[in-house]
């Protein structure tokens, strides 16, 4: 009966397996890539940038992303540190790195990842991504050592239990809360998706949402944390590009362009510019539209995926297509930040 039920349900309300962090450390531990991308999850997108460039260049130039599910600065540090830094500092046999074609490091950010997050509880219980999506099966015993069994290490449990049984919808909805909704739209005949009401109210809770953005950006735990994910990579003598990413048009008022992204971008450039990063704001730059993006107002879709890739490897990505010794050999990068 149980199984009857969750099929039941997958068909209401069907589970979505996501790329995260765990995914992007198996892809580095398994390969020798050219480029680096951290990021929250709109590092997705550039699995498909990656896929893109591996396809143009014959598979001569790897790209591997690290997606970290609901952001913020801080948790990227962390990921960076304690998951990415071990793999990309491991030696072989003979003292040589394991992945010395890696040139290219990439950081995606928007101005959300710069605000505290809104709670009141010490840090580093505030990042509930971290055992949800980063925490190493180590790092759930040592929290539970420490602490006992909370709701915050339960995160890394719960993410666990998602993964091993991915096709389980009643499963993934313990996290989501959205298969009772369905369901009751489902019962009454009604087609899914938002009404044309309900997505002007949604539309008009981001626009302020974002305007309101102007109030947390910049919190000094969150820019230190960009300064030392930048710091890292650049003593590593990485090629060091970060990209503001793009956001669905009909989220950003003339308002919020003009404080929240305008003020963001401005923080970014001075802070990073001067060590001789490269930063690239692709907000409104790109020529996705709304309806490139996801119903949750934040995500890009597939399709919309594939054409921000064509796009960006055409225009403002095209560095990537250089060869990594090229970099190094222009003296360009190991002067950086000095």
């Amino acid at each position: 009966m149980a199984v009857v039920i969750d099929r039941l349900a997958a068909h209401i309300a069907p589970p979505v397996n996501r790329r995260e962090v765990q995914d992007g450390v198996r892809d580095l531990r398994n390969s020798n890539p050219d480029v680096l991308v951290l990021g929250s999850s709109h590092a997705r997108t550039f699995h498909e940038v990656g896929q893109q460039l591996a396809a143009r260049t014959s598979n001569g130039t790897v790209l591997v992303d690290v997606p970290v599910e609901n952001g913020k600065l801080v948790a990227y540090e962390w990921v960076l540190r304690h998951r990415l830094v071990p793999l990309i500092e491991e030696r072989d046999e003979n003292g040589s790195l394991r992945r010395d074609r890696l040139r290219r490091f990439v950081l995606l950010t928007e101005w959300w990842d710069s605000c505290a997050p809104t709670t009141s509880s010490k840090l580093p219980y505030t990042y509930w991504n971290l055992p949800s999506r980063a925490w190493t099966f180590g790092d759930f015993l040592s929290s539970v050592w420490q602490d006992g069994l909370n709701g915050y290490n339960r995160n890394y449990l719960q993410n666990r239990l998602r993964r091993w049984l991915a096709e389980s919808a009643l499963i993934y909805d313990r996290t989501q809360g959205v298969l009772m909704w369905r369901a009751i739209d489902w019962l009454h005949g009604k087609p899914p998706g938002r009404s044309p009401e309900e997505k002007r109210v949604q539309d008009e809770g981001w626009q302020q949402m974002v305007e309101r953005g102007n109030q947390c950006i910049k919190d000094p735990q969150q820019m230190a944390a960009l300064e030392h994910i930048v710091d890292y990579a650049l003593q590593r003598g990485l090629d060091v590009t970060v990209v503001l990413f793009p956001r669905k048009p009909i989220t950003i008022t003339q308002t919020a362009l003009n404080t929240t992204i305008h003020n963001y971008e401005l923080a970014v450039r001075d802070l990073l510019e001067p060590r001789g990063v490269r930063v690239l704001d692709m907000t409104l730059t790109s020529p996705l539209t709304d309806a490139d993006f996801m119903d949750d107002n934040d995500h890009v879709n597939a399709e919309g995926n594939r054409k921000f890739a064509r796009w960006a490897l055409d225009r403002d990505l095209q560095f990537l297509f250089e060869r990594g010794d090229a970099i190094q050999a222009s003296g360009t990068v190991s002067g950086a930040g000095r």
